[in-house]
């Protein structure tokens, strides 16, 4: 069956094909004996009709399953062509349609995964990581440790400084909108998460003092009705802690569950070295990617997969807003807005996805079930489910799949770290 097939920058591809009017006739009589053997016609017992009087009696029906049948064998007999497609979303049909002579004619188009033209791994280059962990980076680590399990003690007459904790009554006077108000509010100074404008403000503080601070909210600001706006804050302190660290010994080391110091710093430089590979590897991941991606263009990428991206991240966003009490749907969000400032992230995530998943079957990469089931296990364990049960539920929600091509992906990117030169651990 001829055909003709044209592939577009943005990886769809035009199909045109068509069916000679011999192979048309035949399905066309194919089609009139079947309605023939279970059609009524009056004057004849079931099956005997003449062809010409059924076609007649059924016109409409016949030539919609014809085109309907055609359209399938036509698709089918693309899809067996020597040039391999793989669908990411069902043929569209533009047109179908029978000449005069017979010949059946239909068009559309698809979206098909990309085959990357990719350089050899081998021809990558991976950036230097230290991975080692040094007697600073573990007594730093037991510092946080310490000051995790710190004391709080009155300082009230004590200037405000960075580590000291703050307890504060906020008021907010926005230039447009209404006042509010936040009680209690605590934190410690030089952590991050407070405005640097408050915490420049309660700098040499102390209890009872009275102090403002101003903030413009960028243009681009998430919560869309402070984007751009300037707020004043009346900042009124009601106490100041300064913060007392454990004597590091061996009463405060077994309360952690260590028999000594020893033991607890040996674990810390466990968690430490893991922490760095683990660093390592996602970084030599977007180094070697980027290399992958020079040269491809994010913004002709399949619109299914696109789309597909922004409508859960959109998804989640609008999750987000409700689970700060703001409701999505009365809220003034222009959601175009907020489509196209994600866009570019979920086009990154998108052929970032695409060049592990050639790279995937290209390499042959299966999925390693034992880490599936380890996944699964330790999941169950955390809930409080038998793993049986547990893997029973996620295959029920499709989200095993989704667990089991994680998985592949995660030992395509080891596999490309190994071929560019890189050690996994």
């Amino acid at each position: 069956m001829p055909y003709k097939l044209n592939r577009r920058p943005d990886h769809t591809v035009e199909v045109e094909a068509h069916l000679d009017p011999e192979v048309v006739e035949a399905e066309r009589q194919k089609i009139l004996k079947a309605y023939r053997n279970r059609a009524r016609i009056p004057g004849f017992r079931p099956g005997k009709a003449p062809l010409s009087l059924v076609r007649t009696h059924f016109a409409a029906e016949v030539e919609d399953d014809l085109m309907e049948e055609l359209s399938r064998r036509a698709w089918a007999e693309v899809m067996e062509g020597e040039e391999a497609l793989e669908p990411l979303t069902p043929f569209r049909v533009s047109e179908t349609r029978v000449d005069e002579d017979g010949t059946f004619h239909i068009s559309g188009d698809l979206e098909v995964r990309p085959d990357f033209e990719l350089k050899d791994p081998s021809e990558l280059d991976l950036p230097e990581i230290p991975v080692e962990v040094t007697e600073e980076d573990v007594d730093e680590e037991i510092e946080k440790i310490l000051a995790e399990h710190a004391a709080w003690e009155p300082a009230d007459d004590t200037p405000a400084e960075d580590g000291m904790l703050v307890e504060l009554d906020i008021h907010g006077e926005p230039e447009e909108g209404e006042p509010f108000d936040s009680e209690g509010v605590r934190f410690v100074l030089g952590e991050e998460g407070v405005f640097p404008e408050i915490q420049e403000a309660l700098q040499g503080a102390k209890a009872g003092d009275e102090r403002t601070a101003e903030r413009r909210f960028p243009d681009d600001h998430a919560d869309e009705a402070m984007a751009g706006k300037k707020v004043v804050y009346t900042l009124k302190v009601g106490a100041i802690k300064r913060r007392v660290l454990p004597e590091l010994d061996e009463e405060f080391v077994r309360g952690l569950g260590f028999d000594d110091v020893d033991a607890l710093r040996a674990r810390v430089r466990e968690v430490l070295e893991r922490t760095k590979h683990k660093e390592r590897r996602d970084r030599w991941r977007r180094a070697l990617l980027d290399q992958l991606e020079e040269g491809l263009d994010a913004n002709q990428l399949p619109s299914a997969l696109v789309q597909a991206g922004l409508k859960e991240d959109l998804e989640r966003y609008a999750y987000m807003l409700a689970m700060q009490g703001k409701n999505p749907t009365e809220e003034e969000i222009d959601w175009q807005e907020v489509s196209a400032r994600m866009e570019p992230e979920v086009r990154k995530r998108v052929l970032d996805s695409l060049v592990l998943e050639q790279l995937a079957r290209e390499w042959e990469i299966g999925v390693p079930e034992d880490e599936v089931e380890a996944y699964v296990e330790g999941d169950a364990r955390q809930k409080g489910l038998p793993p049986a049960e547990h893997r029973a539920n996620l295959e029920k929600e499709g989200r095993l799949d989704e667990i089991r091509h994680a998985a592949r992906v995660a030992a395509t990117v080891d596999e490309l770290i190994r071929r560019a030169g890189g050690e996994v651990e």
